[in-house]
């Protein structure tokens, strides 16, 4: 039995549409680490329908392996986890290409001496502990390849998106409104707005006016009435409403003027640049150009320049909402929308083609489809820095007044518990980095040793000469280390199944180039069912 890409896919298909569901399928993921949170990512990329996918793992599968990982057999003990793995989810989806590396982290760096190797890959997740973690940190920071280092310890879990820049254009952001310029009509609107007597059309013609055109009109008067301003106060879009409702005939039957009364928000809408996208255009002249400039920074270069031949409006999306009109003038009305839309596209383009010349790009480096894209979506654009960090000192003063003495009089909060949640998964690691081994309720005293110069000490810009006793660590983080080494396990399920779900979620977010991804630290607590995120600088 076949199923056809459409059927297969109908669900996702909806979500980032045909040009999101491409750029997945020509995604190459790594996985670092065979894990059971690991292979639950993997599980949710290869399901969706990701190009091609590695695992680099050298250990051999043991008893504890398999009970705690969905995709291992009983046949597979004591043979290599990463092939073990990767024939197991390869019948999940024979659309994907799975492929084993029977290698550590370590043995990989070593034999790529030039860091060649990482350049097919779009995304790189390490799944829990892994030595020479800051390494490749390093390396995929240059190359501009983003990192998920995603861990679960016990009944917790974190989860850190370390990459230099995120740019995104399609961020359907929930916040998005139609960009009707009921306030700054265009030429062809206006005149469309005028061709409607409201006094001279007959009572089933008055029924099927727009609310644009309604709008509009109203908003007119209200100008001539108000020295050119539009309505601002809620007393005067009180006014305003009501002579929209005096324009209708009767209030009570004219679905029209009913449906304009609650949309009237759309009329109060002003026609201006976002200030988020402002900032952007005006930051692009600290940015130099060249043939590796990424899209998104040349479409802003076009954007500003777009921006100051257009009366500093942004392209018009072109789309409308359904409203009560008959079918003749609600199809003139859209295809105005989208003769507008088009022409603005038009000028925008010629705006790219300029850039890319001066910069001596091939203009074939871009779509109309991709500049259509960003017309559309240019009011919500998303970008941000990241850090590759994963820790530093502002992120420690949440833990309290101090982190390190017990303050009795001090009350732990939600923030400062999932701080000490999260500086306790870094300590496990830690722990293992230095001692080979994973420390247990019996290392107590030595872990909070590890906490301190390594958590501690190198995040903060005073040295602490003498560390106090085990009883002086802040009593709510105390226990959280505590519960850490008393479930000192990688592989919950649960927490596992939870953890690869978030973590597979911000991958597709970051291969199919929508939605706004984790900006950019993750931190779940299981024992209370609640989670939060942080900006780490």
């Amino acid at each position: 039995m076949t199923v056809d890409k459409e059927t297969q896919y109908d669900r996702q298909l909806r979500l980032w549409a045909t040009s999101g569901q491409s750029n997945l399928e020509r995604s190459h993921i790594a996985l670092i680490n065979v894990s059971a949170t690991g292979c639950e990512v993997l599980k949710n990329l290869i399901l969706p329908g990701i190009g091609k996918y590695t695992i680099i793992d050298d250990k051999e599968v043991t008893q504890e392996d398999l009970s705690s990982n969905f995709f291992l057999k009983l046949k597979d003990l004591g043979k290599k986890l990463a092939h073990c793995v990767k024939t197991n989810l390869n019948e999940l989806n024979t659309d994907v290409q799975g492929f084993a590396i029977e290698k550590s982290l370590e043995q990989v760096l070593a034999n790529d001496k030039e860091n060649s190797f990482w350049d097919q890959f779009h995304c790189v997740i390490v799944s829990n502990y892994t030595p020479r973690l800051h390494e490749l940190i390093d390396i995929l920071w240059d190359k501009h390849i983003p990192l998920l280092v995603v861990n679960t310890v016990g009944f917790y879990g974190s989860l850190n998106l370390i990459a230099n820049e995120t740019t995104v254009i399609e961020t359907h952001d929930p916040s998005k409104l139609f960009d009707l310029r009921i306030d700054q009509p265009w030429s062809e609107l206006q005149q469309f707005a005028d061709s409607f007597n409201l006094d001279e059309l007959d009572d089933q013609e008055h029924a099927h006016v727009p609310y644009i055109v309604i709008f509009i009109k109203a908003l007119q008067f209200w100008k001539l009435e108000h020295e050119g301003n539009s309505p601002s106060s809620y007393h005067e879009k009180k006014s305003f409403k009501a002579l929209v409702e005096s324009m209708s005939r009767n209030i009570n039957i004219e679905t029209n003027f009913i449906e304009a009364l609650q949309s009237c928000h759309r009329a109060f809408q002003k026609t201006e640049v976002p200030s988020s996208i402002q900032t952007l255009v005006d930051s692009i002249d600290s940015k130099t150009f060249d043939g590796k400039t990424p899209l998104f920074w040349i479409y802003i270069a076009a954007l500003k320049e777009f921006l100051q031949l257009n009366s500093n409006i942004l392209p018009l999306p072109g789309k409308l909402p359904d409203m009560a009109s008959d079918t003749k003038n609600y199809t003139n009305l859209s295809r105005l929308y989208r003769e507008k839309a088009l022409k603005d596209q038009y000028l925008f383009t010629d705006q790219v083609h300029n850039i890319l010349n001066r910069i001596g790009r091939d203009q074939e480096t871009v779509t109309s489809e991709s500049i259509a894209t960003f017309c559309k979506n240019a009011s919500l654009l998303f970008v941000t820095s990241g850090s590759k960090h994963l820790l530093n000192e502002s992120l420690l003063t949440l833990l309290g007044p101090s982190s390190e003495l017990l303050e009795s009089n001090t009350t732990p909060t939600a923030e400062s518990n999932m701080i000490s949640i999260y500086v306790g998964i870094l300590t496990y690691n830690a722990y293992i980095e230095q001692h080979k081994v994973s420390p247990t309720i019996d290392d107590l005293d030595e872990f909070l040793s590890v906490y301190r110069s390594t958590i501690l000490h190198s995040n903060s810009a005073t040295s602490i000469n003498t560390p106090p006793p085990p009883h002086q660590v802040q009593s709510s983080t105390l226990e959280i280390f505590k519960e850490i080494l008393l479930h000192n396990s990688t592989n919950y399920p649960n927490l596992s199944s939870i953890m690869g779900g978030v973590a597979s979620q911000e991958i597709l977010k970051l291969t199919t180039a929508q939605y706004i991804p984790l900006d950019n630290l993750f931190i779940f607590d299981g024992i209370k069912s609640s989670s939060e995120r942080f900006k780490i600088q």
